[in-house]
């Protein structure tokens, strides 16, 4: 008959300011060596204690902070690291600051996680930068942590995606010391990381929000479920790599997720069964498919990944130009195209029926270029004969007590 014996190992030493937490073993008879789980805060992640981790991201944060450095809650795109003493490295992040951010106001955030066999700037860049571009429109303060090299704390892969709690089981058996220290400072790097700009630009604490795609897919469910007090909203891509059992889920009924998958990917499953149980659950959910692989999804669902971080708002968005400050609250969704010949569709979407608006154009300057009424029908209005040079230009739409704001490009 097979025994099992509990054995206790006290600190390591590994490295100059690297230590290994008390670990846990089971050792059986035939010498195989699994951690023990009854200690976990989330079943498929680490040992670490979120508060403890908070803690130290501060302690760090606060050490670091300089504002007398000229990169000093700069704008625009920037390349950053840290020094990170735990895992010896200066680790990088990227952070992108919208260029018409006045210096002063809160900004939202969202922070991004990246799939495995990437780093931070590589979804960043992609398709055009994208993402980058996406924050910049939306006003959204983009950080996207390296994570070390680790998943972010979370154990679980495609062998193990939502309802194969065997498949989660098999590989928390696998967890090493060596993968757990692995996952731990993959774990602090990006609660560090959130700190750091936490404790550097003014952060809207009402809007910060996260997102990640396939091991950053798993990374938003962990992250956003053990560190659940920053986020107002959850947007995991092509990932469901999360559990019914051992994780918060009675503490996220107030949180609100985007869930998006590709119809061509190997996680298409999990993430219907996420759906499927989140919908039963009473989840405050939005699920959407798109015809594309792992990674052609991406670029499909981020324009709808940021509408919906937009949508997640309670506070009214300000939008500054040099001469111009726009209210717009989130009760009203628009988009403007300019459609040459001389012609603008305009997209409006409330949540009340409202017969008559008014819509006034800006130039980049602040110039009033067109000012008049519209008729919305079916969500949709058409200016004709409107003749604008090339540039960026800023519309206002105001429908009773709602105004809503949106910039265009017109290129030749």
């Amino acid at each position: 008959m097979k025994t099992d014996v509990t054995k206790k190992y006290h600190l390591i030493q590994l490295q100059p300011g690297l230590i290994l937490p008390i670990l846990f073993l089971m050792v059986n008879l035939t010498g195989s060596f699994t951690f023990a789980q009854q200690n976990r805060p989330i079943s498929f992640g680490t040992l670490l204690e979120a508060q403890n981790v908070i803690e130290g991201a501060r302690k760090l944060a606060k050490s670091l902070i300089n504002p007398a450095s000229p990169q000093w809650r700069a704008k625009g795109d920037q390349r950053r690291t840290y020094f990170f003493s735990e895992a010896n490295a200066n680790e990088p992040y990227r952070v992108c600051v919208p260029e018409n951010w006045d210096g002063k106001s809160k900004l939202p955030l969202v922070m991004f996680l990246h799939g495995g066999g990437s780093n931070e700037s590589s979804y960043l860049d992609q398709n055009n930068k994208q993402m980058v571009k996406l924050a910049n429109e939306h006003g959204f303060l983009l950080v996207s942590p390296m994570g070390d090299k680790g998943a972010y704390g979370n154990f679980l892969r495609l062998s193990a995606p939502f309802g194969n709690e065997k498949g989660a089981a098999d590989l928390m058996a696998q967890v090493t010391p060596a993968s757990e220290l692995t996952n731990e400072l993959s774990e602090k790097d990006v609660i560090n990381v959130l700190e750091l700009i936490l404790h550097e630009y003014p952060i809207d604490s009402s809007a910060m929000f996260l997102t990640g795609h396939s091991m950053g897919s798993g990374g938003t469910w962990y992250i956003g479920g053990k560190y659940r007090n920053y986020w107002n909203a959850l947007a995991p891509m092509s990932g469901p790599f999360v559990q019914e059992k051992g994780y918060p889920w009675d503490s996220l009924h107030q949180m609100s997720f985007f869930v998006t998958e590709g119809i061509q990917t190997p996680s298409l499953e999990g993430s219907r069964a996420i759906r499927s149980w989140m919908n039963s659950h009473g989840f405050n959910l939005k699920y959407k498919e798109v015809n594309a692989d792992h990674g052609g999804m991406v670029p499909i669902v981020l324009p709808d990944v940021f509408d919906f971080f937009d949508s997640c708002r309670t506070d009214p968005v300000r939008v500054v130009s040099p001469r111009i400050h726009v209210q717009s609250p989130h009760i009203m969704k628009l988009s403007i195209i300019y459609q040459n010949p001389q012609s603008i569709q305009i997209n409006l979407q409330l949540r009340e029926s409202i017969q008559n608006s008014t819509i006034t154009i800006y130039d980049d300057l602040g110039r009033e270029c067109y000012s008049g009424v519209i008729s919305i029908v079916s969500s949709k209005s058409y200016l004709n004969k409107i003749n604008l040079s090339t540039g960026t230009y800023f519309a206002k739409v105001r429908s009773g007590q709602y105004t809503g704001y949106s910039s265009f490009i017109v290129t030749n």
